[in-house]
């Protein structure tokens, strides 16, 4: 294992924070981790406390993130990141609901909240994207290159009852192609 790596994580529920950092506690690699509790939606992340500068992440990885939360707020989650990001080198790796998926296919009436977006059984949310929407959220919130888009399409068989289940799911890889400011030298 890389000895640089260091991986920051957060969630909105504390409940899942606290399970990451009683599994890190047991680790040999714990040290390496830091688990937070986070907003997303807030208006300003340096006010509210994330534990990194800007320019200093390498990687972030959004899987299963943006769809339970009201696409209002989506372009400018993605603008809030990109400053976070290396100049030139960050990445933003992308993974989330496409449109038609099965999940959606299976909502019954009265689940939508509004166009895509559905609220569960269980009170959590599920937006569902389409390809130039996710460019459109990641292109036009400064800064970020399209590396990779793509619908990632699967046929899925549930082992227990045979059930085939066809699934969509969107992916995308984008790059920071700001230049180095004075903040960040």
């Amino acid at each position: 294992m890389d000895p640089s790596l260091f991986v920051y994580c957060c969630d909105f529920s504390a409940k899942a924070i606290e399970l990451v950092k009683a599994t890190a506690a047991t680790s040999a690699h714990g040290h390496r981790l830091c688990p937070f509790v986070f907003d997303l939606t807030s208006p300003d992340w340096a006010a509210a406390g994330v534990p990194f500068a800007p320019g200093s992440l390498d990687v972030v990885t959004m899987i299963f993130v943006l769809s339970a939360i009201d696409p209002a707020h989506h372009r400018r989650i993605v603008a809030q990141i990109t400053p976070y990001l290396k100049p030139r080198t960050g990445k933003i790796l992308f993974r989330d609901y496409a449109y038609c998926d099965l999940a959606q296919v299976r909502f019954k009436r009265g689940r939508c909240i509004k166009d895509n977006f559905y609220v569960r059984g269980d009170g959590t949310r599920s937006y569902f994207f389409e390809e130039a929407e996710v460019d459109a959220i990641f292109s036009q919130s400064g800064g970020l290159r399209k590396v990779d888009l793509h619908l990632d399409r699967r046929l899925q068989v549930n082992r227990a009852n045979k059930k085939k289940m066809y699934r969509i799911w969107i992916q995308a890889k984008y790059q920071n192609s700001g230049a180095v400011s004075a903040r960040d030298s």
